[in-house]
C-alpha cells in the first residue's frame, strides 16, 4: 500500500532539496506565499505550512517586509562514506531455547487477560524502581518456602536478568574485586569487567578462603557448569571467611528447582540468615525466555545503601509482564507449572544421556552434569572427535560452549523434543 503524502511534505521537501544542492542559494528570496499559491494551485495553507518546517529547520528565515530568504547550508561531504551497513545475524539455536510443549501459554494468557481487564488502571502509572510490590511479595513469599531465604519484601529488587542486576549492583557498592570458582560464568564475569573489577579465578573453596576479595560469585547448590555442589563444612567455611574479611557472596540460586537425582539442595543465604550474601534468582528457565524477570535479595546493610539511591534506576521488567508474573504465582499455576517441568526436563534428560551413551559405540567421549541443569558436558578423548562434533553441531544450529584449554564442551539440550532426541542424537554424533 503506498501512503500519498501531504501537499506541503511534497513543496517542503522539493524546496529543502534546491537548497542542499545550491540550485538556491545564501540570499535568495523565495516567492511569497500567495504567489506560489497560485503558481502550484495549493492553498495558502499549504504553502505557509512548508515555508515553516523549513523556517524550523533552519533552511530559511523570515524578514518583516522582504518575505523569506535562504540561509547558508553547509551539507558535509558523504561520498566517502561507506553506506552499506553489513547485517548483524543473531543466530538462534534450536537446541537452547523452550520447546512448546514445556509451557501451557494459553493459561498464562488467561493470566495477561486478567491484568489487562481488572488490573488496567496500574498499567497506566510509572513502575517503581524496584519492581512491582504485587510481585515482590510472591517473589518473597516463593523463596521463603522453597530456599528458606528470609527477608523483608522491601529488600527484593526485580531487573530483567541477572546482567542487569549486577550492574546495578556494583554501581552503588563502589567495591573492586571478585573471585569465583573456574571456569567462569561470562556473561556475569562480563559486567564486572565493565567497571574495571579485578578478577579472582579460584579452582577451589580453600583458595577462596584464602583469598582478600569484595565479592564472591557463586552457585552452591549448582556449580556451573558440572552441577557440583558445595558442601555443609564448605559453606560454613566461605560464610565465617566472608563475615571476617567483609566480602558478600553473590549466591547465583540458577536452577536450584532441576535436581534429577535428590532433594532440592539449601541456599547458602538461609545458613547465613541474609547478612552477608546477595541471593540472586531468575525465572528465565521456569516460564518462557522472552519473558524476562530476575531477583535480588540485598542484605539489609546493603539496602540501606541502596535505598538512598533507588530512584535513579529505572525499571526495566514491563509492568504488564510483573503483574501477570505475580497472578501466575498468586493463583497456583507456576507452582502447578513448575511441577510439570521438573517431571519433563527429567524425562528428557534421561532419555539424551541415555541416548548419547548409546549412540558412542567407540567411547570417544564421557558424560558428566548429567544430575542437574538443562546441558551436559562431554569430555573428549581426541581432537578429532571434538572437532567433529563442534562441526555437527553447526550444521544442526545447536548451541555449544568449549570449556577453556580442555576438550570438553557444554551442551544444552532444553530445545530438543522429547520425539525427535533419537533421529538428532544419530546426526549429532555422526563420524565422532
Amino acid at each position: 500500500m503506498i501512503v500519498k503524502k501531504p501537499l506541503y511534505q511534497v513543496l517542503y521537501e522539493e524546496i529543502r532539496t534546491k537548497i542542499l544542492n545550491s540550485e538556491y542559494k545564501k540570499g535568495t528570496k523565495l516567492e511569497s506565499v500567495r504567489v506560489l499559491s497560485k503558481k502550484r494551485s495549493v492553498s495558502t495553507t499549504t504553502v505557509e505550512k512548508a515555508y515553516n518546517q523549513l523556517l524550523i529547520e533552519g533552511y530559511i528565515t523570515s524578514i518583516p517586509r522582504s518575505g523569506y530568504i535562504v540561509l547558508d547550508v553547509i551539507t558535509p561531504d558523504i561520498s566517502s562514506k561507506n553506506s552499506l551497513v553489513e547485517p548483524l545475524i543473531y543466530k538462534k539455536y534450536e537446541n537452547n531455547k523452550l520447546s512448546t510443549d514445556l509451557f501451557d501459554i494459553k493459561s498464562y494468557k488467561k493470566i495477561i487477560n486478567k491484568v489487562i481487564n481488572y488490573d488496567y488502571e496500574k498499567l497506566y502509572t510509572e513502575c517503581d524502581p524496584r519492581g512491582e510490590i504485587e510481585l515482590r511479595e510472591e517473589i518473597r513469599k516463593f523463596i521463603l518456602k522453597e530456599r528458606d531465604v528470609k527477608c523483608d519484601v522491601n529488600q527484593i529488587v526485580i531487573g530483567p536478568g541477572i546482567q542487569n542486576l549486577l550492574t546495578l549492583l556494583l554501581d552503588f557498592t563502589n567495591k573492586s574485586s571478585v573471585t569465583y570458582l573456574a571456569p567462569e560464568f561470562t556473561k556475569a564475569m562480563s559486567v564486572f569487567r565493565t567497571f574495571n573489577y579485578l578478577l579472582l579465578p579460584k579452582n577451589n573453596i580453600d583458595e577462596i578462603t584464602n583469598t582478600k576479595s569484595d565479592f564472591l560469585y557463586i552457585s552452591p547448590s549448582n556449580t556451573y557448569p558440572t552441577g557440583d555442589i558445595i558442601k555443609v563444612k564448605e559453606r560454613n567455611d566461605l560464610i565465617k571467611w566472608a563475615r571476617s574479611n567483609n566480602t558478600y557472596i553473590i549466591e547465583d540460586d540458577y536452577n536450584f528447582f532441576i535436581r534429577y537425582n535428590s532433594y532440592t539442595i539449601p541456599s547458602i543465604h538461609s545458613y547465613d540468615n541474609g547478612e552477608n550474601v546477595i541471593y540472586m534468582g531468575s525465572f528465565a528457565k521456569m516460564i518462557i525466555p522472552s519473558i524476562r524477570i530476575s531477583f535480588m535479595v540485598l542484605p539489609v546493610s546493603l539496602y540501606n545503601i541502596y535505598k538512598n539511591t533507588f530512584r535513579k534506576h529505572s525499571q526495566g521488567v514491563s509492568k504488564l509482564d510483573q503483574l501477570s508474573q505475580a497472578l501466575f504465582m498468586k493463583e497456583g499455576l507456576f507452582k502447578r507449572h513448575t511441577k510439570k517441568l521438573y517431571v519433563q526436563y527429567k524425562e528428557k534428560n534421561e532419555a539424551i544421556t541415555k541416548c548419547l551413551l548409546k549412540q558412542s559405540t567407540n567411547n570417544s567421549f564421557k558424560i558428566r552434569g548429567s544430575d542437574s541443569n538443562l546441558h551436559l558436558i562431554l569430555d573428549f578423548k581426541t581432537d578429532k572427535s571434538l572437532k567433529q562434533f563442534t562441526k555437527n553441531c553447526d550444521h544442526l544450529s545447536f548451541e555449544y560452549t568449549k570449556i577453556e584449554n580442555k576438550k570438553s564442551v557444554i551442551f544444552p539440550y532444553s530445545g530438543i523434543d522429547i520425539k525427535d532426541i533419537s533421529f538428532l542424537m544419530k546426526k549429532l554424533l555422526f563420524l565422532v
